[in-house]
Order: structure tokens, then sequence, then C-alpha cells
């Protein structure tokens, strides 16, 4: 199976490392604010961590001084970004299963795919993923950069994560101004005293 830079040489190493580390900041930020007390569950977790990515590498994309490679080909909906025209989406599971509608591109990214260099070939229709695995407290525990093509994995790369690229802004979330509440009055209730029969039996 071929390496992501053998198949199309837009995908270097480098840009792939560089994108999974801000993934896995992003994703294990999330994590750390997970509030059980609060009511969060593993799927409000698992959807802000997928949202919070989504805007990031957004916010990523128009500075192009750091990320020169990176493109926003549909920013929601089907997201999928581009590094140097190659359109690639991203999701959490294993990268041996995209999930067959994951296997179906989005318009923007077809057209996009229908631009790439002569030289690319066939190659240009191999559909690109980034497929995050999470350990059992949902934080990152394995980046794959895979590609298929006609639903066969032609490549599959683990990105070694020994760095983070931190976000661009904070995952946190305003809260409303702290509202001066009355305080509840508190009594306690009395209760009847019961009339006791002189031979201590109540009434």
């Amino acid at each position: 199976m071929k390496q992501p830079w053998e198949i199309n040489p837009a995908l270097t190493s480098e840009r792939l490392k560089k994108l999974a580390s801000l993934i896995r900041s992003i994703r294990d930020d999330v994590v750390d604010r997970h509030d059980d007390v609060l009511g969060d569950s593993a799927r409000s977790t698992g959807l802000r961590a997928y949202e919070c990515c989504r805007n990031q590498i957004i916010s990523a994309s128009r500075d192009k001084d750091e990320w020169s490679f990176l493109d926003i080909l549909k920013g929601d909906g089907r997201f999928t970004f581009s590094i140097d025209s190659v359109p690639v989406r991203l999701y959490r599971g294993q990268p041996s299963n995209p999930q067959e509608r994951r296997l179906i591109p989005c318009e923007e990214a077809t057209r996009q795919m229908s631009l790439l260099p002569v030289e690319v070939g066939n190659d240009a229709n191999v559909l690109w993923f980034f497929a995050i695995e999470v350990d059992e407290f949902r934080y990152v525990e394995r980046v794959t950069f895979t590609g298929y093509l006609d639903e066969v994995q032609v490549s599959c790369w683990e990105i070694p994560l020994n760095e983070h690229v931190p976000a661009f802004t904070s995952v946190n979330v305003d809260l409303p101004e702290p509202v001066l509440v009355q305080k509840a009055s508190v009594s306690v209730k009395v209760k009847e005293k019961k009339a006791i029969n002189d031979n201590g039996s109540s009434n």
C-alpha cells in the first residue's frame, strides 16, 4: 500500500502531521471541558469536538502565512477542505471503516478533483480522510490518513503525534453574565401537636 505522498506529492508528511496535531489539540481540549454534572454526554462531546475541529480548520485556512496549502471546499454539511487543492474530509473511527456514505464526495470535491494536474492521472479520484481514533476517555489515541479509490483502500499512514498545534481561538463558549437572584424564603413547618389522652393513646 502506497504512502499518501507517493500517490499525490501535495500530501506531504509535514502537512499531514501539522493538520493531525491541530485536530488532536482541539479534540483533546474539548474532552478536557466535558462536564458530567452539567449534563454532557459522549454524543454531545463528540458533536462539539467535530464542530470545533471544523471551525478551527476554517480559521486556519484564513492564515495564508502559516497554512498556505489549506483551503475550504465546503464549510458546512459534508465538510470538505483541501490540501493544495486535494479534497480531504475527517471522521472519528477506524481508517478501514469510513462507512459507505462517506465514500460519496460532495459536488465541490468532485469538481475540484477534475481540476487536479494531469500527471496525477486516475489518482485524482482518490478520496482522502483523516480517521481519528480515541481512547476510553475520548482523548485522541491515533490519527491515520487514508485514501480510497473505487471503495478500495489504496493508502493508509498512521501519523506520528509528537507535538500539539494550538487552536486559533478558544473552544470555550462565552457564558452569560451572572444575574442577581433574590433569596428564597425558607421556613420550617411546625407540626400540630397531637392531643394525648390520659391513657397515652392519641386522638
